[in-house]
């Protein structure tokens, strides 16, 4: 099973939408290439529990690049750096099932925050984001990339118009696994034009939620787990140094 359908519009998009793929150089910005296995960036991060969510960083603000002095040009994280510009992030997803012998229905959205939205203090983050984001420097603006699995089923989500409007998505992009058939998507995605520009509070998270007691006939919480593959490749142009004379 495959999201081609429901993202047609990024499914025809190839990696060159960010340029040629061996670039090393925009302009006279050294590029900083991320790799990022996201999903198994901590130990679990690639399970979701029945009535679990999870939001996945694609993109977040956390002050620096993740390179080093050594090797300035790769980085294996998905946070960029103050005034960095990233215009596209590729991705490759996978959803499959811890059981095959029992079916499971997942929802896949976004989260996108700027500057004003991430400045929300604890309650705001509950009620609007379930908790599944948050911010790490309420000073410096610097997001947390991960914050665990949450709790989550689709009939609460349906039910609260402000996580509906800030987790875009997850009642449309719904998925069911049965006999072993993953989830695939292998997309360019372009990054939403807040989060294009590296700044205070910016962030970019792909949300994986799994609700699949109703279909398993089985108590709320008791269904089988979905693990999670995902990894991310995007090229950030550093900004660059405004010369002082």
């Amino acid at each position: 099973m495959a999201f081609r359908r429901r993202f047609g519009t990024f499914q025809r998009r190839s990696a060159a939408g960010q340029g040629g793929m061996r670039a090393q150089f925009s302009g006279n910005s050294q590029l900083v290439r991320h790799n990022v296995d996201v999903a198994n960036q901590a130990a679990g991060l690639s399970t979701i529990g029945d009535q679990k969510a999870r939001a996945y960083p694609l993109l977040c603000f956390n002050g620096s690049s993740g390179n080093s002095s050594s090797d300035p040009g790769t980085s294996s994280t998905a946070g960029y750096a103050d005034g960095s510009r990233v215009n596209h992030v590729q991705i490759q997803l996978q959803i499959a099932q811890a059981d095959t012998s029992k079916p499971n229905n997942c929802y896949v959205g976004f989260i996108s925050t700027s500057f004003s939205d991430a400045m929300l203090d604890s309650t705001n983050m509950t009620n609007q984001f379930n908790d599944l984001i948050a911010v790490s420097n309420a000073t410096t603006g610097v997001m947390t990339l991960l914050n665990g699995a949450k709790d989550m089923d689709i009939n609460s989500y349906m039910g609260n118009a402000q996580q509906r409007h800030w987790i875009r998505g997850l009642a449309k992009n719904a998925y069911t696994l049965y006999s072993g058939r993953p989830a695939i998507l292998d997309a360019v995605l372009p990054v939403p034009r807040k989060n294009r520009r590296g700044q205070f509070g910016s962030g970019w998270w792909l949300v994986i939620m799994n609700d699949s007691s109703d279909i398993q006939n089985v108590a709320s919480g008791t269904g089988s787990d979905v693990h999670v593959s995902l990894k991310t490749f995007f090229k950030e142009i550093p900004q660059l140094a405004t010369p002082v004379s």
